[in-house]
């Protein structure tokens, strides 16, 4: 069962100008359903400050930086602090990323992922994991 999904920020939650409106839509309605809703990304510390006080990580938790946990995507110690950050086990998480190594190494932590091509198919992917797993529908 799908308890957890973690979302990178870049290209996945927000594009090169404007959020992805649909890829966030999916993500309230993930935590209206019981399911929460992380990032898990790499980022400066600048950036985190900028995307903290504008509101950008609103309605995520837990939130997993780089700069925070002083390792970047995609090695392995950053996902196991996820992991370890959501007090559930890597195979009740779903980290969707838009870089294959990203994805690849999630897999090796025993994670679900989605390889983010675009905001359609993102929200498809997870709805499809979540009916298989959980047995919901979105």
């Amino acid at each position: 069962m799908i308890k957890v999904v973690y979302f990178d920020y870049g290209k996945v939650l927000y594009g090169p100008v404007l959020p992805h409106r649909k890829v966030r839509a999916l993500a309230k309605q993930l935590r209206k359903n019981g399911i929460k809703t992380g990032i898990l990304s790499n980022v400066f510390a600048l950036a985190a400050w900028l995307l903290k006080a504008t509101r950008g990580y609103h309605g995520f938790d837990p939130i997993v930086l780089s700069y925070e946990e002083k390792v970047s995507k995609p090695d392995p110690r950053i996902y196991q602090a996820a992991i370890a950050k959501t007090g559930v086990k890597a195979s009740e998480i779903i980290f969707v990323d838009n870089l294959e190594e990203n994805i690849n190494t999630a897999k090796k932590a025993g994670m679900y992922t989605v390889l983010a091509k675009n905001s359609e198919q993102i929200v498809e992917d997870v709805k499809q994991i979540l009916l298989r797993e959980n047995d919901l529908k979105l």
